[in-house]
């Protein structure tokens, strides 16, 4: 059974190891990083699967003071956002619709907080074609993609109508 549950500070280090677990997927973050970036969150929760904590979802609203590229792409182009920031399913718990059960809360919190549109990016070099084929599962349309890195990493964003 999935339960999703607010963050809180007695999950920091399980977001912790489970983002880290999850590199080069997801972006590796120290403790100093992750706290800043739960400093500025206004979504993040964390997925358990029958009472064991297995993934979560980070998301960051638009004008914040954050360094990153990524970030910096989507808000030069968008407003009224809500940007996917970081998501990660331990391998344990992968297949098993928590990332499905997080981003079907996030659409209905969206809509409550009455963002236009949330968005993301995925790493399509080298390329992560389970997260590809899992947001547009989700209905989120490619919207334009970006170097990063030194040219050693690509991204695709992708958006979705709220």
């Amino acid at each position: 059974m999935i339960n999703l549950r607010q963050y809180d500070e007695s999950l920091f280090e399980f977001v912790l190891e489970a983002n880290n677990m999850n590199k080069p997927k997801v972006g590796a973050v120290d403790k100093k990083k992750l706290q800043s970036l739960i400093d500025q969150t206004n979504y993040c929760k964390v997925a358990f699967y029958n009472d064991t904590p297995g993934g979560f979802l980070l998301c960051l609203p638009e004008k914040i003071s954050y360094d990153s590229k990524n970030y910096e792409w989507v808000s030069e182009r968008y407003k009224n956002f809500i940007y996917i920031d970081r998501i990660a399913v331990i391998k344990d718990f992968q297949n098993k619709k928590l990332g499905t059960a997080l981003y079907s809360d996030l659409v209905n919190y969206s809509k409550k907080e009455q963002y236009d549109i949330i968005l993301c990016e995925v790493l399509i070099f080298p390329p992560n074609h389970g997260s590809i084929r899992f947001h547009k599962r989700f209905d989120f349309v490619e919207c334009g993609s970006q170097f990063t890195e030194g040219g050693t990493k690509q991204v695709q964003f992708f958006y979705k109508d709220i």
